[in-house]
């Protein structure tokens, strides 16, 4: 069986702030959760493996099932369409703003032509 150990890495408060509220917004159950995954995502960055060998890998439906067990805990208890409408919204919202910011930098736009959004190429 794998123990977990803490790593002490000191950020300035601010982005521990940033930290928190990204880690909200996509969902994450906490900052930990939320940090170790940008990490494993740079790590494929860098062409890693981001859990290392003999490491266990982390799926969406992991981090899900971590998020449904903290919203059930947090209220005490919840009806199954209490958790779906709270996972459901906050995905919600994450896409929304993904959206936005790819709209904003240019990455995709809407070609009525093709009655919905098209990523944009050089040169459009």
């Amino acid at each position: 069986m794998n123990e977990d150990v803490k790593l002490n890495v000191a950020v300035p408060e601010h982005q521990r702030d940033v930290y928190d509220e990204e880690a909200e917004q996509m969902g994450f159950a906490s900052r930990s959760a939320y940090v170790r995954a940008m990490v494993n995502s740079g790590r494929r960055d860098f062409g890693l493996d981001p859990q290392g060998p003999g490491g266990e890998a982390t799926t969406l439906e992991d981090v899900i099932e971590q998020r449904i067990v903290d919203i059930i805990d947090d209220a005490d208890g919840a009806s199954r369409d209490a958790v779906v409408q709270e996972i459901t919204g906050d995905i919600e919202q994450t896409i929304t703003d993904c959206l936005s910011r790819l709209d904003d930098t240019g990455k995709i736009d809407y070609d009525i032509q093709q009655d919905g959004l098209v990523v944009r190429t050089e040169g459009d």
